[in-house]
């Protein structure tokens, strides 16, 4: 098939999926659809699962037209696999960086399969943004030109805001062409009548002089005169680098300020936004920051970890909901240390990790790093564990902990009632640790 052929065959099978869908939910017909996806909470949510079938839980509970933002960091289309990449410690206290699978980006290095998959995920989106709403769509070289085709015929060629151009310094080099420093995010209107807040940034004048023009402000900083005009669709923002108090480790994390930028522009303090490609959370981190509830989504384990963890360190006040049978029990090993009650009926808890047995998937490892791996899993398994949660009244809200070297070894919790643990490992698989 030629690449119109691949491009008109995934977008007709993407609409056929799209139109199921809607009859699906029109008719109440779940098809065996996870329940627990169902009953959204009050405030900004995380879930683990298939965006897919997350979204069409939205529509069933009545989010139509209820988010006035929603960005996506989808797939490239770039047919290759992304790693991430963790630090472990050998016997001797060396720490190694091991690198392993994050997400693999190749959709059967079908153009076709790429095209239905996004088409219907737009389609549903589209009817989850408020009416004034905006969507953004952040690609690179290898799927942008796909996609604004395929988002001028499902959202209208009208209806297209930007297309705005975030340069940054680092990869991209080749001698057999130059570097590709930047990546596309384009921006659509659920209408043409569509919120949206332009900054305003610096001018600088030619010279570095004063123009003395009649009625143009104009300003002076220690590089000299400038005016202030509405910010171009040009950005430069610095990448996460490696250096970066950011940086978390995962394959396509994207800074904070780029966020920021978006979230300020698309909503309002108090406006429900969205990111149903959340990767390790940045998106969401920035929309907490701005004042925004939020809701998160994506199918990676490794991503929700690194998500979940991000914004429990950051302090945001989210719910957690994940598909149910993905813990993995009888692998950690808690014990109460120390119980002590308290005078409102509840207890004070000491807990400590007595054992782990980690199931990792070697396979998933670089093949260089895979012996510090083996080694660790043998030697000391415990370092690889990330964090614990925590139900210290088992509702279902979990709170992180995260085990690193500054902390006890105990874990106190103060619990009115059950307590239910769960614990997570640096590739973001989860365990079962039980009901104290």
């Amino acid at each position: 098939m030629t690449v119109l052929e691949q491009i008109t065959a995934g977008l007709s099978r993407g609409r056929q999926e799209y139109d199921r869908i809607m009859e699906q939910i029109t008719t109440g017909d779940n098809h065996g659809a996870d329940q627990s996806l169902y009953n959204m909470p009050e405030g900004s949510v995380l879930v683990h699962a298939d965006n897919l079938e997350f979204m069409m839980s939205l529509l069933k509970e009545g989010y139509q037209g209820k988010f006035r933002t929603i960005y996506i960091d989808p797939p490239f289309f770039t047919k290759s696999k992304f790693n991430a990449a963790v630090v472990i410690k050998d016997g001797e206290g060396t720490k190694h960086r091991i690198r392993h699978l994050a997400f693999d980006d190749r959709f059967e290095r079908s153009l076709e399969c790429y095209i239905e998959n996004m088409s219907v995920r737009l389609l549903l989106m589209r009817d989850l943004l408020a009416d004034d709403g905006t969507l953004w769509i952040h690609l690179d070289w290898h799927s942008s030109h796909y996609i604004r085709l395929i988002m001028d015929e499902l959202m209208g060629e009208k209806n297209f805001v930007n297309e705005i151009i975030w340069c940054y310094k680092s990869g991209g080099s080749g001698k057999k062409h130059f570097s590709r420093k930047h990546d596309t995010i384009l921006v659509y209107g659920k209408k043409q009548k569509y919120y949206i807040d332009i900054p305003e940034e610096k001018s600088y004048n030619r010279g570095f002089k004063p123009y003395n023009f009649k009625g143009v402000r104009e300003y002076c900083d220690d590089q000299g005169w400038y005016t202030l005009v509405n910010m171009k669709d040009v950005w430069n923002v610095d990448m996460v680098g490696r250096t970066s108090s950011e940086r978390n480790g995962y394959a396509t994390q994207k800074p904070l300020e780029l966020m920021r930028r978006i979230i300020e522009a698309g909503s309002q303090e108090g406006d429900l936004t969205g990111d149903f490609f959340c990767g390790s959370g940045s998106f969401l981190e920035a929309a907490e920051l701005a004042g925004r509830k939020w809701v998160g989504c994506d199918n990676e384990k490794l991503a929700v970890s690194l998500a979940r963890k991000r914004l429990t360190s950051s302090g945001s006040d989210f719910n957690f909901l994940e598909t149910e049978g993905d813990g993995i029990a009888e692998r950690i090993g808690i014990s109460v240390k120390e119980s002590q009650p308290l005078e409102n009926g509840g207890r004070l808890l000491k807990l400590a990790v007595t054992g782990f047995v980690p199931d990792i998937d070697i396979g998933y490892i670089q093949k260089n790093d895979r012996l510090h791996v083996e080694n660790a899993l043998r030697e000391d398994p415990v370092q690889l564990l990330d964090y614990i949660m925590i139900d210290n009244d088992y509702d279902g809200q979990f709170i992180c902990r995260n085990l690193t070297e500054e902390v006890a070894g105990d874990i106190v919790v103060i619990a009115p009632g059950r307590v239910r643990i769960k614990a997570v490992d640096v590739f973001g698989r989860e365990y079962d640790g039980g009901i104290i």
